[in-house]
């Protein structure tokens, strides 16, 4: 997902009714649309064919649709919503950034605008797949419909499934183990927040540290993000002592690189095998 070019939309104009106040849901308002959208233009460039790039006036189709929906309160719904629609309708961009400024914002004082600004962009993350209760290979099926399902997901692809034995001591049973590529458009929170949802929806439970379950999905890479919040940690701080890990991982991503150490999956793997053998 290459980047070498932008396309710029400055000051379109909307008019409508937005805003928290009362007043602001039946008298209309400007508002005023930025855009830098992100994407790899050497092929439209070269062809000179309008047919390899974005157009200006369908992106400010999408906007104007989006924007005359419904009623919104806040800005930031507006630049969001915006940002993720174009996205979705612009398969070549890589990145969309949208600014939206409201001149006659009902506020004291002399000001030229005030705004907000909302990224959103195309992202590659690998998601580790287990189970080891129940029909396993039908909670691995539902996870994966279910992540495919979400509005923010673009694409779903899935290794081969191996079973592995139960590992970390409390576990008991199999596991059914393999890795999904995601191309998405959430954030690293969004994807986990998602992620854990699916995981309840599929009746898992944390009562045992490592015991066995009906699922388990782990955040492994998302894209080179490197991150140590909460819940979130990126990457997964045991993929690379884990072959059940790193081998579902390998069959769907073997040149995808670890951040932190800069080695491919198919390395970390091959590094593993000979310790787990020896």
């Amino acid at each position: 997902m290459s980047v070498n070019g932008h396309i710029l939309i400055d000051g379109y104009e909307l008019t409508g009714c937005h805003g928290v106040n009362p007043e602001e849901k039946v008298e209309p308002q400007r508002f005023v649309f930025s855009a830098q959208l992100d994407f790899d233009l050497t092929e439209a460039a070269e062809t000179d064919d309008v047919d390899k790039t974005v157009s200006y006036a369908a992106v400010c189709k999408v906007i104007k649709a989006f924007f005359g929906e419904s009623s919104r309160d806040l800005v930031e719904t507006l630049a969001l919503g915006a940002a993720r629609r174009i996205m979705l309708a612009f398969p070549r961009l890589v990145r969309a950034a949208v600014t939206v400024a409201k001149p006659d914002a009902p506020m004291k004082g002399k000001f030229d605008s005030v705004g907000v600004t909302a990224e959103v962009k195309r992202s590659v993350a690998y998601v580790g797949m287990g189970s080891s209760l129940g029909d396993r290979h039908a909670y691995l099926d539902k996870a994966k419909e279910l992540i495919r399902e979400d509005p923010l997901v673009l694409s779903v692809r899935e290794s081969a499934r191996t079973e592995t034995a139960p590992y970390g001591g409390a576990a008991k049973n199999a596991f059914i183990n393999s890795a999904l590529r995601v191309e998405t458009l959430h954030t690293p929170e969004g994807l986990l927040g998602l992620l854990m949802r699916v995981e309840r929806e599929c009746g898992r439970t944390r009562e045992v540290h490592w015991g066995d379950r009906t699922l388990d999905l782990d955040l492994l890479l998302f894209g080179d993000e490197v991150r140590s919040e909460g819940d979130l940690i990126l990457p997964h701080p045991e993929m690379t002592r884990r072959e059940f890990v790193l081998a579902p991982l390998a069959d769907i991503a073997p040149h995808a690189v670890h951040p932190l150490c800069g080695k491919r999956v198919s390395e970390l793997l091959s590094e593993l095998l000979p310790e787990r053998r020896g």
